[in-house]
């Protein structure tokens, strides 16, 4: 059996919903391979099978596999397969039994013989099926991890950003494949965000930006390594630390330029004596945000931020009696200094495949694409209007596809009356009227064979994110990170026959 293409959906509690694209050949195969090379995360492995769909020798090819139970559509009665085995025969027997059972960190497996059907068992589990979705290449998100790890030395540490739900991909299932590619540690922006990770079955090191000690609790609970940026701060915490008898890593942040958070440079030597005295509080690693470092015009002072950041770590190691890891460069400075890799780096936007200094933009491939269906087609008639306020003024006879998304969904309202252009059936049609709150227009006059059910891209490969980021004139973290939950998240990876079990699969060279 060659590669085979997973499409994965993310669901609530740490579910996910693997099945085959759909026009893929129907291959139990790839499933099962699948879920041999993915992690339990701390839940079980069931086949959702469709009885019309699965193939004869389906009983054994399940022998060798990982799958922990199997629940049956369409079957009158239970099959003897070695593992516990519930048959549903009708829609009712489906709606009570996952009405009355609870899964958590479940990997489902549904095969199915067609669409429909698909459709019926991912609703029966529960799992999110609003028509507008978020694809996420996991193979392409690996593709640009290691495009940045390739412009580092050897043994440089990485640390990806998964914060504001993984730049708005889906924080569980995009955590987790990053974990599966050996990142030394994800980095959110909120305790809440780590816990998530932990209750899911992430296991590497999570670090914290934006530290509340209110969130102690959830720092403990999760294993989590919070960011330390001032003095009242770090009384606190050792405090609480000795109270409970409890250990924690942390990271130093300084302040270097940035001017947000952090120790000031000066503070270096009395943080360091601190932290030497206590007996539960140990310093992963030091770290300053650079303000600038995808600019050119502002180098020098970028310059400037390692070397205070620099002498700030010295002073501190000296009085730590200690050298933690250092890091300094997020994705632009990896992309433009290189040479100041240090211990360890941070990925953000580059990992999601936007590079905002465009130096690795041409080897980074797309991650993320905003897809919505077509749900209505209608012709104009003689002085009819398009949308709110009658501000879509079209031609009569035009032809306008109704689409399900607005700006609850991260179709931006300024993208209205033309700002921008969806590409329906490989095709430019300009947005018709004004963005609604869960749908918007587009003129496809001229674009042969669009109906309901036709699929409208907002941005991916074309239109790219910065694209339509340069309309909205904001940036790519913005437009990805305003896709609304409700949206789908897709997930696609590619796996690979190959020895061993539960690896990682490997991603496109």
């Amino acid at each position: 059996m060659g590669p085979v293409q997973v499409e994965i959906i993310g669901g609530e509690n740490g579910n996910a919903y693997a099945r085959l694209p759909a026009g893929s050949l129907p291959q139990l195969q790839g499933l099962l391979l699948y879920a041999q090379q993915r992690p339990a995360y701390g839940g079980q492995c069931v086949l959702m099978g469709d009885r019309e769909a699965l193939p004869e020798n389906w009983q054994l090819q399940l022998q060798d596999s990982t799958v922990d139970q199997i629940i049956g559509w369409g079957f009158k009665e239970e099959v003897s397969t070695g593992r516990p085995f519930v048959a549903l025969s009708s829609p009712a027997a489906a709606r009570q039994y996952f009405g009355s059972h609870r899964f958590s960190n479940t990997l489902f497996l549904v095969f199915a013989g067609s669409e429909p059907v698909y459709s019926d068992l991912l609703g029966y589990l529960g799992a999110p099926l609003h028509q507008a979705t978020l694809l996420v290449d996991l193979d392409a998100l690996c593709h640009n991890l290691e495009v940045h790890r390739s412009a580092l030395k050897p043994g440089i540490a990485v640390a990806v950003m998964v914060k504001a739900n993984a730049y708005g991909s889906g924080l569980i299932e995009t955590g987790r494949a990053l974990e599966r590619a050996g990142v030394d540690y994800l980095t959110v922006a909120y305790a809440d965000e780590g816990l998530q990770l932990r209750r899911a079955g992430v296991e590497c090191p999570i670090m914290v930006l934006n530290t509340e000690l209110a969130a102690f609790g959830h720092l403990v609970q999760g294993r989590l390594e919070p960011v330390i940026y001032q003095y009242s701060l770090l009384s606190a915490l050792a405090a609480r630390l000795d109270e409970y008898q409890v250990d924690m890593s942390v990271h130093l942040e300084f302040n270097t330029g940035m001017n947000r958070l952090g120790f000031e440079p000066e503070e270096a030597q009395a943080v360091g004596d601190f932290i030497s005295r206590q007996a539960h509080l140990r310093v992963a690693t030091t770290f300053a945000h650079l303000a600038a470092s995808g600019a050119p015009e502002h180098d020098r002072f970028t310059e400037q931020q390692m070397f205070k950041f620099a002498a700030a770590c010295t002073e501190l190691d000296r009085h730590l009696g200690y050298r933690p890891r250092r890091h300094l460069l997020n994705s632009g400075g990896v992309a433009r200094f290189p040479q100041y890799d240090m211990d360890m780096v941070r990925l953000g936007i580059g990992v999601y495949g936007a590079d905002e200094t465009s130096v690795l933009q041409p080897k980074l491939q797309t991650v993320m694409q905003l897809q919505a269906c077509v749900s209505q087609v209608r012709t104009l008639q003689p002085g009819e209007t398009v949308g709110y306020s009658r501000a879509g003024q079209l031609p009569a006879g035009a032809r306008v596809a109704t689409l399900g998304i607005g700006y609850a969904d991260g179709m931006p309202r300024a993208l209205s009356q033309g700002q921008h252009q969806v590409v329906i059936n490989g095709q430019l049609a300009p947005v018709a009227g004004n963005v609604c709150m869960d749908m918007c227009m587009a003129d496809v006059t001229g674009i042969p064979d669009v109906a309901a059910g036709s699929l409208a891209t907002i941005f991916g490969v074309e239109p790219s994110v910065e694209v339509v980021a340069r309309r909205l004139k904001t940036i790519p973290y913005e437009v990805f990170t305003n896709v609304g939950t409700r949206v789908r998240r897709v997930y696609r990876q590619t796996v690979r026959r190959h020895s061993g079990t539960r690896a990682a699969a490997a991603p496109p060279t």
